[in-house]
């Protein structure tokens, strides 16, 4: 009887602990009853398998991805709506270069009239966006600078369809040589800017370099060119350009290329892409 009562008792004990199972599955569940084996509430705790999340987790891992993804989605966001305002262009102009007083070199006493054509076209004007006419005298002062005085007028299409003209004047200092095979001009141009409602100043700057062996026919080359607007808004374009040169005679030469064309507007930098071909005319003096 009592070695009965001891086991009895014991497995009363025993039933009045915590007993813990199924650990290693990941899941745990008790059972406690009193020593006089009735049984109390039941409670259960299950913890989480490795590979299951509670609600409650899994509505923190998804805030938190959110937040992840929430710096990423705006740079994206913001980079779109920078690029909606982003165009193709099409620039196509001609120069020709009549001679005045012409000498066997580039240099003094030479003096040239340029007569300078060009068209702009883009999607956001639905066509013709711009348009120049250019002329006045190149005087060569020495054998690496050039100066240009010139007259302008240019049409621009507002955002109501309309065209707006303005007059310029350019005084237009070139510096120019070669060093072996590359030859390179440097283009700074003063603009004083006439329209009916205001008149506006900016200066230009234009560094050329092509690679152009003597007798070359074929001319790669880049140019890069800041504009700055001096009545008060400083810096607000430039142009990047790379192209290929066709040498058509030694008086003609085809130019093509594509432009990076960064712009600053009242939404900030906005970046064109620009297609170009030129036609550049040295007219032959009589008798040459």
């Amino acid at each position: 009887m009592r070695a009965r009562r001891r086991s009895s008792a014991s497995r009363s004990r025993t039933r009045g602990r915590v007993s813990w199972t199924r650990a290693a599955a990941g899941r745990t569940s008790c059972r406690a009853t009193s020593e006089a084996g009735k049984a109390r509430p039941r409670c259960s705790i299950r913890a989480r398998r490795p590979d299951r999340l509670t609600t409650n987790e899994t509505c923190g891992s998804t805030r938190g991805m959110k937040r992840a993804l929430a710096v990423p989605a705006a740079l994206l966001t913001l980079g779109l709506a920078s690029e909606a305002h982003a165009d193709y262009e099409v620039w196509l102009w001609s120069e020709n270069r009549v001679p005045i007083v012409r000498t066997d070199k580039p240099t003094f006493p030479r003096i040239d009239l340029r007569v300078y054509a060009e068209s702009r076209m883009n999607g956001r004007s639905g066509g013709l966006h711009q348009s120049f006419l250019r002329t006045g005298p190149l005087f060569f002062l020495t054998d690496f600078l050039f100066v240009g005085v010139h007259g302008t007028i240019y049409a621009d299409r507002l955002p109501t369809g309309a065209f707006a003209q303005e007059a310029r004047f350019e005084f237009e200092p070139n510096f120019f040589g070669r060093i072996g095979d590359f030859t390179w001009n440097d283009r700074n141009r003063f603009e004083a800017r006439f329209r009916d409602t205001e008149t506006r100043y900016r200066y230009r700057n234009q560094l050329r370099i092509n690679y152009a062996p003597k007798g070359a026919k074929w001319i790669p080359f880049v140019w890069d060119e800041v504009l700055v607007d001096l009545s008060g808004l400083g810096l607000n374009q430039n142009r990047a350009l790379i192209g290929l040169a066709r040498m058509l005679s030694p008086q003609t030469r085809l130019d093509a290329g594509f432009m990076l064309r960064s712009r600053e507007d009242a939404s900030g930098w906005t970046h064109d892409r620009v297609f170009f071909m030129a036609l550049f005319f040295d007219v032959q003096p009589p008798g040459k």
